[in-house]
């Protein structure tokens, strides 16, 4: 089912995008109404298809499901076509018209013939009402193995919820302690805890309603009563708890907490392997440990399975992976647990679960690129909003707060950057998206090749080594090709095509309505067939060979002519005039050429809420004031300004521009990061104006000289989070009346500034600062930290953390020259000599290379 509402999804909002634009200027009213009879019919059959009879068989039988995919998806390319259409043709072309309207016809006959097959099934499954029971939404008995747990590796939450039961809010009152996170705790927590009243464990509430229909169950006599609520969703254990801001979010375990977990399962009970070979037992069951990646449910059960297995060869076939468990009944068992969670998703979330099978298992994914690809595959809902990123990101939220999506990195202001599925959830999406022919993914293993594939699978992944041709017989709607397969020109010629993400290859032959488009170039200047490219939203160049620092793409004149586009990236970009013309939706640039900063590609890409600008030192205009610019850009939020460049030549660079106010930048810019701009300290008290900016990010060469002051009375009012990398630094301090600095700031992160000792004392009666992380850096300045944390614990608060981690101290060649310019370094480097990637180890001691002169003083 998940295939088929994608289908609807998808055609639904291709349809209201034609019906909001001002394409239909020009087109008769009958066209209108023959398009909002196609979104009237679609919308019904999507409600249709959520049905259950009884709760548990949909109402829709499978063969019904896929017809309608079928039909939604032609007429999804038949209004594409349409589009197409009314954006290169004339509108008053009668031709043009007439086209229009017989394509229209056509996927309207075949919607109402599909909608009355739909309302005889409706009847006849009311008329035979042969629909069986549902089955109870409880999670499935689980074998004795995995139920007899203990609570292993959760101490401290342990602690926490026996306080929280035991003591509570100090009132009689009954209360509920809620318990958010991955499937298969409560079996553990119902063994580590006991109570004296009336202690319940209640196992994976799914919705607020589930809830609701059995919450009045339970009296409140008002004798200290405790009910444990356990939920894979957030919301449901905030909503169901006495005190919601209490609740008890669950993480994967850690290492050695699943390594205790798993050894209390295995050596537990088999007896066979104790000895002189456990060791050998134990060092594989270490990859065992580490491929189950902190998920209880999932240890429990490979434990189990390794507790009556006693030879080594068979657990260290095991440990080679842990799918390969996938015939043993304890997976099994553990794999129905955790679908669960999938079939309980909303219908709209299914489809975007189901495409994380698309990359590799293991595989860290871009939160950005998933976004962007969940949009051009049409999985998101889009009716009737504009800002299609952030409805996307809502989903990917709501999938991580079902614990079904694991968060890996997160950016410095808290927003997620990178994320994952565990393996066993992999495992499902492809099982489950392989079921519905979504999904067809082409390994080294694989028996066929991608040109014997001719079933229509809505998605294909190659992820194999082996060279093939691509079939433009096949009907897939996208290709990923995560490793580097061979394709004919020939191939990408089928119209159903939206999706090409080819990171490792170049084509030329394009689908006409592709919508997200990632390839390698060897060019600079690009011959892409752009009148065909009318419908992209997200294009991608990675230049070739890899080892080209920099290297700036020419996009012909025409991109300007492609008003879908959202998402434009290159490592260097180059844009002629635009003339009249304005990329309306154009969301990010990402590699913008500094002599591309003009006020008229400015005002062509107005709208673009994320910039970053990307050149050598040769690309930026004379006039240093180039910089005003960004004024036109009035919607910009974040800003990259970075130099490619040779260290030494960076060094000896003396400003790529000039700031004369802060209205030189946009007024609601709320990121700022540079990179190599070589600017002078005095700039930061323009810098610190800026009304929004809640991120500074500044990295190596950003500014030249070694000492920051701070000056202004008012600073930085907003800044929330700053970085400092890198950076030549030796003095950082702010003036008696500069102490409102900095008054909202959260995180101050410094790596790498070795000459730093001190950071300012105004730190000290900061009342939001949370953490202080240094990497790399002067023990001084560490203890300088150390001794503001210790002044904010006298004053009573204690929430403000100081980390540190030092590695073995080296500097780059950028840092030698400082040292140098400084007297503090004395070169003894012969002319055959050779820095080799850009870094030599420090000494005391003179070496036949170069001594670091000790600072006296």
């Amino acid at each position: 089912m998940a295939a088929t509402y994608a289908a609807l999804t998808s055609v639904l909002g291709t349809i209201d995008k034609l019906l909001r634009s001002n394409l239909l200027v020009g087109l008769e009213e009958v066209h209108k109404q023959q398009l909002e009879s196609l979104d009237k019919m679609f919308g019904t059959l999507q409600v249709s298809l959520t049905g259950k009879c009884d709760g548990r068989e949909p109402i829709i039988n499978k063969g019904l499901q896929r017809r309608i995919k079928d039909v939604a998806l032609d007429a999804e390319d038949e209004v594409e076509s349409l589009m197409k259409q009314l954006i290169i043709e004339p509108a008053d072309d009668e031709q043009v018209l007439e086209c229009c309207r017989t394509k229209l016809d056509k996927v309207s006959q075949q919607a109402i013939q599909v909608t009355d097959s739909v309302k005889e099934e409706l009847i006849i499954k009311q008329k035979i009402n042969n629909c069986p029971e549902a089955e109870s939404s409880a999670s499935p008995l689980l074998d004795a193995s995995i139920r007899e747990n203990v609570m292993e590796g959760y101490n401290e939450e342990r602690g926490r919820m026996v306080q929280r039961l035991t003591r509570g809010s100090g009132s009689n009152r009954l209360e509920v302690v809620s318990v958010v996170g991955m499937p298969g705790i409560a079996e553990r927590v119902q063994q580590g805890l006991k109570g004296e009243k009336y202690f319940i464990v209640v196992d994976d509430i799914w919705s607020q309603k589930a809830w609701d229909r059995i919450s009045h169950w339970f009296p409140d006599c008002g004798n200290r009563s405790r009910i444990l609520l356990t939920s894979r969703d957030n919301k449901v254990g905030e909503y169901a708890a006495t005190n919601p801001n209490e609740s008890l979010v669950m993480r994967p375990l850690t290492q050695d907490e699943s390594r205790c977990l798993f050894y209390h399962k295995v050596f537990g009970e088999n007896y066979s392997i104790r000895g002189s070979d456990i060791d050998e037992f134990e060092k594989v069951g270490e990859k065992v440990v580490t491929n189950c990646k902190g998920l209880p449910l999932m240890i429990t059960a490979v434990a189990g399975i390794l507790s009556s297995k006693s030879k080594l060869d068979e657990w260290m076939e095991v440990a080679q992976s842990v799918s390969s468990l996938v015939n043993d009944d304890d997976y099994k068992q553990c794999l129905k647990v955790v679908a669960l969670s999938y079939n309980n998703l909303p219908s709209l979330m299914k489809a975007c679960f189901l495409h994380f099978g698309v990359f590799p298992k293991a595989h860290v994914i871009s939160v950005k690129k998933l976004i962007r690809l969940w949009i051009a595959e049409g999985l998101i809902n889009l009716k009737g909003v504009d800002e299609f990123e952030q409805v996307a990101a809502r989903v990917l939220h709501d999938l991580i707060g079902k614990s079904l999506v694991i968060v890996e990195k997160r950016s410095l202001d808290g927003q997620i950057k990178t994320c994952r599925i565990h393996d066993l959830f992999h495992d499902l999406c492809m099982m489950e998206a392989e079921s519905e022919n979504l999904l067809y993914v082409l390994r080294s293993d694989s028996t066929i090749m991608i040109s014997q594939l001719y079933t229509n699978f809505r998605w294909i992944s190659i992820q194999s080594e082996n060279y093939d041709t691509f079939s433009s017989s096949i009907k897939a709607r996208s290709l990923y090709n995560i490793n580097d397969a061979y394709f004919t020109q020939e191939g990408f010629l089928s119209k159903r095509v939206r999706v090409l993400d080819l990171e490792e290859y170049y084509t030329s032959r394009l689908s006409e309505g592709l919508r997200y488009l990632s390839v390698v170039t060897a060019e600079t200047c690009v011959d892409l067939p752009i009148t065909n490219l009318w419908n992209l939203q997200t294009l991608i160049f990675f230049v070739t060979p890899p080892y080209l620092i920099h290297e700036v793409v020419t996009l012909p004149e025409e991109i300007w002519q492609m008003s879908q586009l959202r998402h434009l990236y290159a490592r260097g970009i180059y844009l002629s005039s635009p003339g009249e013309k304005v990329l309306g939706n154009l969301q990010s640039v990402s590699g913008l050429s500094p002599c591309c900063c003009t006020k008229e590609i400015f005002e062509g890409i107005k709208k673009v809420k994320k910039l970053a600008i990307r050149g050598r030192k040769g690309e930026y205009p004379t006039d240093l004031k180039w910089i005003d610019n960004l004024k036109y850009l009035q919607h910009l939020e974040s800003l990259s300004i970075e130099t490619t460049e040779l260290l030494h030549t960076i060094y000896r660079a003396r400003g790529f521009f000039s700031l004369t106010s802060p209205d030189s930048f946009p007024q609601k810019l709320k990121k700022l990061k540079l990179n190599y701009t070589c600017l002078p300290w005095e700039y930061m008290s323009i810098i610190s104006k800026l009304p929004e900016l809640e991120v500074l990010q500044l990295k190596s060469g950003a500014f030249l000289g070694d000492k920051w002051k701070a000056t202004d009375q008012i600073g930085f009012q907003k800044l929330r989070f700053l970085l400092l990398d890198d950076l030549n630094l030796e003095k950082w301090t702010t003036t008696t009346v500069s102490h409102d600095h900095f008054p909202s700031l959260e995180r101050v992160i410094i790596t790498g500034c070795k000459f730093l000792k001190e950071i300012p004392q105004g730190f000290a009666d900061s009342k939001k600062l949370e953490l202080i992380e240094l990497n790399k850096c002067d023990p001084s300045l560490v203890a300088f930290s150390e001794e503001i944390q210790e002044k904010h614990k006298e004053l009573g608060r204690n929430k403000l953390k100081v980390t540190a981690s030092n590695s073995v101290s080296c500097f780059h060649y950028y840092d030698l020259l400082h040292l140098m310019s400084r007297g503090l370094f004395r070169n003894n480097l012969s002319t055959s000599t050779s820095v080799v990637e850009g870094t030599v180890e420090s000494s005391h001691e003179v070496t036949q290379d170069f001594q670091l002169v000790p600072n006296c003083s």
